[in-house]
């Protein structure tokens, strides 16, 4: 599942990223877009089992481990979907728009 997720999320964005991005401006971009990622991770993997209320001596105890990750498996998921709304309501094709009528003569 994980690999899946990867494949329909992480190429798309990236070439979407660096084709946003003036051809002088890739570096840039492809960096941003790099660091970014690596920034989401870092803070999923700290921030998500505090959010759920997981603590240290939890990972001893399988039950609590367990519903942990539901909840921030759940969490993750209301991300995404708010995310991808939040695109699909803001992000615009510029080349996709309607062409300006030629003028007549």
């Amino acid at each position: 599942v994980f690999a899946l997720g990867l494949a329909l999320l992480v190429a798309p964005l990236t070439g979407t990223v660096l084709a946003a991005a003036p051809d002088r401006n890739a570096g840039i971009a492809s960096g941003v877009n790099n660091a970014v990622a690596r920034a989401g991770s870092l803070l999923a993997v700290s921030a998500l089992p505090a959010v759920v209320g997981l603590a240290g001596a939890d990972y001893d105890r399988p039950a609590a481990l367990s519903a942990g990750y539901q909840q921030a498996m759940w969490i993750c998921v209301a991300l995404l979907v708010g995310g991808g709304l939040t695109s699909y309501a803001l992000i615009r094709n510029p080349s996709s728009a309607e062409p300006a009528p030629a003028a007549a003569g």
